[in-house]
């Protein structure tokens, strides 16, 4: 395999030879339409292409940081934290936060008092540098986590100085703060939802903080961004997968189901059902009218899953496409030798590897869904580097905005999002939300008349 990223759709156009949906011309247009617009760099992501001077000043305070700091804690949610978990995993494996290299690196991305306690008992923050992500800086969960661990950093003798923030770069809360304790600080390009900032000091500064050039995610996006912008449409890859995966929907298969073959990529996968759901699951299209589209995402981990979830796919309702991600050329590869030779069950073992065997078992599992006649696409990356993840993330970014013209809707906006944010603002008694709280805890009230409880134990 040559290329870095390779994507095959033929089983999508022709699932088991049973007739090919055409596009439209209008699905084209939308295209073509998207294409001038990327070209031109009149879409939010194309923005996240740094210059090489905001690229030094990452390089340079994460090389500060690795060399003075043992632990670094990160602290976001969503966006701001699924795409540094997919490249710290990609890159550095499942288990790296056990390798002997340092720093290491935890991301914490909940309010759950459970990680953060254990976090608390196994970090020593007189080795621990902070990083603060949040794109608003007022984000709750993220904020109360700061507030907390900074307590703890200020109490083991911490230098707020080798505390980073990256947020937005409007006059707010999150911006006096960082002035204040004169800290690193880099700000989301502009217009830039979180979901879509990987690309970005979001994700390109823990990535230098692990020892990845971000240079290498910038420059795998780039090739993609290239690909994309120039290719005819009947041969551009984009074109044709999210005009299928749309014509699809159309007819009734909602569930996109993403089945990565590596472990490298259970994070990537939870990147892609934000992005995808935060994106297209919309009640109102852009004039306003009620829709309510969108295409539920589904992650699963090959071969795992398919001792679970792959009977309901055989077997349950016609109403998904499927892709397939998978990694040619792993790091690591590990031979199989004899064991138990006079048994049937062990003996066929013998000179394959985990990944021969991984491969196998993705494409027996590709083709016998096929041969029922389900739409599938595959996407083949030649080995775990920063080039083929920045690629795969500009893609699936690209991707999920092309869809969102054909739906109609805003692939930057999350309206049912920020309801939940500030409902939850007013109960916890934020200062500029109080004027909704009685109207929030009479809701909360209702909802307690309206519960019927049944004891189990």
């Amino acid at each position: 395999m040559d290329e870095l990223v390779r994507i095959d759709t033929g089983h999508l156009v022709n699932p088991g030879g049973r007739g090919a949906l055409q596009l439209s011309s209008t699905i084209e247009a939308t295209f073509q339409k998207l294409q001038e617009d990327l070209h031109q760099k009149r879409t939010p992501i194309t923005l996240s292409f740094l210059d090489k001077e905001a690229i030094a000043e990452i390089k340079s305070t994460a090389l500060r940081l690795r060399e003075k700091y043992e632990n670094i804690l990160i602290l976001g949610i969503g966006g701001s934290a699924l795409g540094t978990k997919a490249i710290l995993e990609f890159i550095k494996g499942p288990y790296h936060q056990l390798e002997a290299h340092k720093p290491r690196i935890f991301v914490l991305d909940n309010i759950d008092p459970a990680p953060a306690a254990q976090l608390e008992r196994l970090l020593d923050f007189r080795k621990t540098a902070l990083v603060y992500t949040s794109k608003s800086g007022s984000t709750p969960e993220t904020a109360a986590n700061f507030i907390y661990f900074y307590k703890k950093f200020k109490e083991a003798g911490g230098d707020d100085r080798d505390i980073t923030i990256i947020c937005d770069d409007k006059d707010n809360g999150i911006n006096r703060i960082a002035r204040e304790l004169a800290c690193s600080l880099f700000h989301f390009p502009p217009d830039l939802q979180g979901r879509y900032s990987v690309l970005s000091p979001v994700g390109f500064l823990p990535a230098e903080l692990a020892g990845i050039d971000c240079q290498g995610l910038l420059e795998g996006a780039a090739a993609v961004q290239r690909t994309i912008t120039t290719a005819p449409p009947e041969e551009n890859p984009l074109m044709v997968l999210g005009g299928y995966l749309y014509e699809y929907a159309c007819r009734g298969r909602t569930t996109h189901v993403l089945f990565n073959y590596s472990n490298c990529l259970v994070e990537f996968g939870l990147w892609f059902m934000q992005l995808w759901a935060e994106s297209l699951g919309k009640k109102e299209n852009l004039a306003g009218e009620e829709v309510r589209v969108g295409a539920t995402p589904l992650s699963c981990i090959g071969a795992t899953d398919q001792h679970s979830l792959l009977q309901l796919f055989k077997g349950g309702p016609a109403d998904k496409v499927y892709g397939f991600v998978k990694i040619d050329q792993p790091t690591d590869d590990l031979k199989i030798t004899g064991a138990f030779p006079d048994e049937v069950e062990y003996a066929y073992f013998d000179g394959h590897t985990m990944q021969e065997q991984l491969h196998i078992e993705q494409l027996a599992t590709e083709v016998s869904l096929v041969n029922d006649g389900n739409p599938c696409y595959r996407i083949t990356l030649r080995e775990p580097c920063a080039p083929a993840l920045g690629a795969l993330f500009y893609f699936y970014e690209a991707l999920t905005i092309f869809v969102a013209n054909l739906y109609g809707v805003n692939p930057y906006d999350q309206p049912g999002v920020e309801e939940g944010k500030h409902q939850a603002y007013a109960l916890l008694g934020r200062e500029n939300f109080l004027s909704r709280k009685e109207e929030y805890q009479k809701k909360v009230e209702k909802y307690h008349e309206k519960s019927r409880a049944f004891k189990i134990i």
